[in-house]
């Protein structure tokens, strides 16, 4: 916990004050934004310049909510600021969607605490027509009550991390972070990635993940990955995490927009009739590579390749479910065209 002792704002007549502008000693004038308790502005050669409490005096959290109110204070007579990326994160799995890339935006003005519904934002930040939220995180991260409060209310909202800042931070140290690019920014909810989100989610497949340890799979698979007995199926564990068209998969399902060919944002402006046939083209070429690949001696299952300290063999993909398996210099022979 930052010491009591190393404020370097405070409150002056109500507002937020750095030690570089006032006088040294009680003759500051200011008070502990914590506690109220009247500060001694240090300003010696020894030591870094800083406010101190009053010998006796107990306050633990002075540069917590100094730090805090500082923040908003900058943000307020701020004209521009950078924003993050906004980005679509698809729940388990790599895959990700950038909407829009971090930018400059002109800010037209700001408001501090103003109560929106049952959320108290610590600064609304207005542009372009447009307003979004900013949460300062210093001590207290915004936690999932609020979180599911500003979801509720569709408003996009973002987190500002200083929770690592050194205490021997500058004002325009500070300022560099909050309103250039850092990646102590970061969008905790953003509107227009929960509406994309939402478009992908309604035209997926729900698929049930098979099997179990090494062998998980799912069936029906839209772009024929594998087929097995006629009936076409792809690996949970290999095939789905690399698929552009897998945007969730949790341990019992996965979410597929592979039969509506949807893999990006610009995918949803392609008329239909030509993702189907983008669609039975992959399709082709998946058949077309299948059939380069050996089929299991047993199950019939597509094979993979795979190494012992003998060299590379060709084992099937249900293993352990089935063992069975080919010599590659075989199969290069008789399959390879």
């Amino acid at each position: 916990m930052a010491s009591q002792s190393n404020l370097i704002y405070a409150l002056k007549d109500g507002q937020i004050t750095s030690i570089a502008d006032v006088e040294s000693g009680l003759k500051c004038g200011c008070v502990c934004p914590a506690c109220g308790e009247p500060l001694v502005a240090k300003k010696g050669t020894q030591v870094m310049h800083h406010f101190a409490h009053l010998p006796g005096t107990s306050c633990a959290y002075g540069y917590q909510t100094s730090l805090h109110l500082a923040a908003k204070d900058i943000l307020s007579k701020a004209k521009k600021m950078v924003i993050p990326a906004v980005e679509i994160h698809f729940p388990g799995t790599h895959k990700r969607e950038i909407i829009s890339e971090e930018m400059e935006i002109k800010i037209d003005h700001v408001e501090l605490e103003q109560r929106f519904g049952n959320i108290i934002p610590d600064v609304v930040v207005y542009s372009g027509g447009k307003y979004f939220f900013v949460e300062i995180f210093v001590t207290h991260r915004v936690n999932d009550a609020k979180l599911a409060e500003l979801k509720k209310a569709n408003i996009s909202t973002i987190e500002m991390n200083l929770s690592k800042i050194e205490q021997t931070i500058s004002a325009e140290e500070l300022k560099e972070i909050l309103l250039q690019h850092n990646d102590a920014k970061k969008w905790i909810y953003n509107a227009s990635a929960a509406k994309w989100l939402n478009r992908f989610n309604q035209c997926a497949e729900k698929k049930e993940i098979a099997g179990h340890d090494f062998t998980q799979y799912v069936f029906d698979c839209p772009i024929q990955k594998h087929t097995w007995h006629g009936r076409a199926y792809a690996r949970a564990l290999e095939d789905c995490p690399a698929c552009t068209y897998c945007i969730f998969r949790d341990d019992s399902c996965i979410l597929c927009t592979g039969r509506q060919q949807v893999a990006s944002i610009k995918d949803f402006s392609i008329p239909g009739e030509i993702r189907k046939a983008q669609r039975d083209q992959l399709r082709a070429q998946n058949y077309a590579e299948s059939k380069r690949q050996p089929h299991c001696p047993i199950c019939g299952s597509i094979m993979v390749k795979h190494y012992d300290k003998f060299g590379p063999f060709w084992g099937c993909s249900r293993y352990p479910d089935c063992d069975g398996k080919r010599s590659i210099g075989i199969n290069k022979i008789a399959l390879l065209p």
